[in-house]
């Protein structure tokens, strides 16, 4: 049961943190910003971090749970490419 919990709370933690960064990420196209503010480069860091938490969670879950800890991990790596494609122009 407790297991469980985590997984809810990692995904909950997840997807609350794709909403963080994709504002993040128009605040900064929008703002013309460059790499290097800190909001954009925190942003950066807590994605990594999400993915990093995102994996370990990923070996000691069930099948079901996997599939959603994946789908939840993608999204991550979609913001992180995001952020580093958002300012390669």
């Amino acid at each position: 049961m407790s297991t469980y919990r985590k997984v809810e709370e990692m995904l909950k933690n997840a997807h609350e943190l794709v909403e963080y960064a994709d504002e993040q990420l128009q605040l900064a196209t929008r703002q013309e910003s460059v790499v290097t503010d800190k909001g954009y480069t925190e942003t950066q860091q807590l994605l990594e971090r999400m993915s990093i938490e995102l994996d370990k969670m990923i070996h000691s879950a069930n099948p079901e749970q996997r599939d959603a800890l994946s789908r939840a991990q993608q999204q991550i790596q979609d913001c992180q490419n995001d952020f580093i494609l958002g300012f390669d122009t």
